[in-house]
This record gives C-alpha cells, sequence and structure tokens, in this order.
C-alpha cells in the first residue's frame, strides 16, 4: 500500500539529493520497507552517525538498495519519478546555510539575489536555507575583470557542505571574475548580500549649447568638468525642457541610465543641431513642429462660421416634416 509520502518526512529537502555513490559524501545504501525506516536509519545514533541526508527511491524489488545515505545533499538531475530526500533533522545547523544578508531596503543603485525553489535569501539568524541551494543576481553594469561586456553577466552562488569546517558555506561566486558598479569583485553571495548596480559617469564631450527655450536641469549642476565635458554621476538627475515641455528625464537606475543615445553634448537639444537636412528640427519635430506659426492664424477663422449655419439648419427642418408624415398613413 504506497500512500503519499510527503507528510511523512519530517525535514524533507525541497529537491531530491544525488545518492553521489562515487564520492566521499556517500556513506552507504540499504533497503528498507518504506521512506519512514529509511529515515530512522539516518535518524539514530547522532552525533556519532554520519548520516546527514538520506534519499528514498521507491518500488524498488526485495533486495535492491532504495535507501542512501549521504553526508551533504547535491541535487539530483533527473531523479527517479516518486523519489523523496530529507535530512535528518531540520535542527541541524552544520545542513543549512544562513542568511545571506538582512532583507535590504529598496534601492535601485544595488541589485539582490533571487533562488532556486522560491528559496528568499534574506532575513535574520533564524533562516535556514538548505543545502545545494542556488541563488543568483544580474546588473547591467556588471563587468568582468577580463573583459569589458555588454551582455548581462549572471552570477551564481550555492550552498554547499564545507569538508574543512563541517558546515554548509555559500560557495564561491561563478563566474568568479564579476565586478559591480562600484568595482567590488562578487566573491559570494554572503559576503555580497547586494552588489552595486548604479551606472558608470555619463561623459558626453563638449558643453550643452543654449537654445531659445531650452532649459537642462540637473539637481547638481556642477555638471562640466576641467575638459570642458559634461559628466553626469548616477547620483544626479537631469530634466530637458523645449518651451516648458518635457522631453526627458535623464536618471540612473539598476545599472542603466534612462537615456540610452546620448553621446555628445550636442544631443542635448531643442531644435537646433542633430538634423540631417539643415532645417535644424528633425529629431524633436514630433514633438513641436517647427513652423506653424503664421499658417494656422487664417484658415480656421473663416470656414467654421459659414459651414456650420447654412448647412445644417435647411437640412433637418424640411426633410423630417414631409417624410414621416406620409408614410404612416
Amino acid at each position: 500500500s504506497s500512500s503519499p509520502a510527503f507528510s511523512k518526512l519530517d525535514c524533507q529537502t525541497p529537491v531530491v539529493c544525488d545518492p553521489s555513490l562515487e564520492s566521499d559524501i556517500f556513506i552507504k545504501s540499504s533497503h528498507y520497507a518504506d521512506e519512514t525506516q529509511c529515515q530512522t536509519a539516518c535518524q539514530i545514533g547522532h552525533p556519532s552517525n554520519p548520516c546527514k541526508f538520506f534519499t528514498w527511491v521507491p518500488n524498488a524489488q526485495a533486495q535492491v538498495p532504495n535507501c542512501y545515505q549521504m553526508k551533504a545533499c547535491n541535487e539530483m538531475a533527473d531523479p527517479i519519478t516518486g523519489s523523496q530526500s530529507g535530512a535528518w533533522s531540520c535542527e541541524d545547523p552544520e545542513i543549512f546555510c544562513g542568511a545571506i544578508g538582512d532583507i535590504p531596503a529598496y534601492d535601485d543603485k544595488k541589485t539582490v539575489w533571487t533562488c532556486d525553489h522560491y528559496v528568499h535569501p534574506y532575513g535574520d539568524a533564524s533562516k535556514n536555507i538548505f543545502q545545494d541551494t542556488t541563488c543568483r543576481t544580474t546588473c547591467p553594469s556588471f563587468e568582468t575583470t577580463t573583459q569589458n561586456t555588454k551582455a548581462d553577466l549572471v552570477v551564481s552562488s550555492t550552498c554547499i557542505f564545507d569538508e574543512a569546517t563541517g558546515t554548509s558555506v555559500w560557495g564561491p561566486a561563478n563566474p568568479a571574475n564579476v565586478v559591480d558598479a562600484s568595482g567590488t569583485t562578487i566573491e559570494s553571495a554572503s559576503s555580497n548580500p547586494t552588489p552595486g548596480c548604479g551606472c558608470k559617469d555619463l561623459v558626453l564631450p563638449g558643453s550643452i549649447a543654449e537654445e531659445p527655450g531650452k532649459v537642462f536641469k540637473c539637481t547638481n549642476e556642477d555638471i562640466v568638468n576641467a575638459d570642458g565635458d559634461t559628466v553626469i554621476t548616477q547620483d544626479n538627475d537631469c530634466a530637458l525642457l523645449c518651451d516648458g515641455t518635457l522631453v526627458f528625464d535623464l536618471f540612473c537606475s539598476v545599472g542603466q541610465w534612462s537615456v540610452d543615445y546620448l553621446t555628445s553634448a550636442a544631443d542635448i537639444y531643442c531644435y537646433g543641431g542633430g538634423s540631417t537636412d539643415g532645417s535644424g528640427s528633425v529629431t524633436l519635430s514630433t514633438y513641436w513642429p517647427p513652423a506653424p506659426t503664421g499658417a494656422p492664424t487664417n484658415p480656421p477663422t473663416n470656414p467654421p462660421t459659414d459651414a456650420p449655419t447654412d448647412a445644417p439648419t435647411d437640412a433637418p427642418t424640411e426633410a423630417p416634416t414631409e417624410a414621416p408624415t406620409e408614410a404612416p398613413t
């Protein structure tokens, strides 16, 4: 009689642990009647019993091993259907990693780690995270120390068993050569719980030209360096207005600048600059057509006054009065 066994294990793991038969974490295998007996064999005799994790495989024939004991848990890539794993006790601090850090306040210049199996890796000392839980972090402004790349880099760190200390720790970052936006190397989830995810300085050659009706305003107005170039730092927020209309807000958030096409100070303009035909109004003509100042004043005044007065008054009065009276009779 095989009944659902998920509730029978005292400390079930979120993954099926690989017996790892050829490794030093494998202890032994046996045959038991059910998963409860398999669990008991791992639980009894502590601390002299080296068993920390066990995996139960259902529907095994008599004498065929169906209970495997291990010192650590590595997730099984393709487990047999119905297999389950558990820890000998949920109270053993050696088999869990702690939280990688306190629950962080929101900061758009930092990023966080997200983990497999819906595990939330932040919290206090009471947080227990099973071995072989992998967490990942990414940010558009991450770079490798060996090469600058625009591709989004994803860094992972896994809760692993440390043979030297006999405890579970957050394993080294993979890849190991990634630095965050502040230039700090990401070493592990616990070493870097909230990696920097800001932006490099936005350096725009030249200075912003003055134009009638243009306002380029920043929270920090000191944006021209000694070389005469325009430099916007990640903690500065700027806005471009043309004749009182907002064109864009310029700011850094989560590793990216809000406006991604700026390559020089000349790109910050309203009507002048950037045109290909000499009109000076190509890019922003969709917002403010440059020439509708003289033409629109005359046409609207004449046509509307004539047409509405004649046409509507004649047609409705004659047609409706005759047609309805004859048809019904």
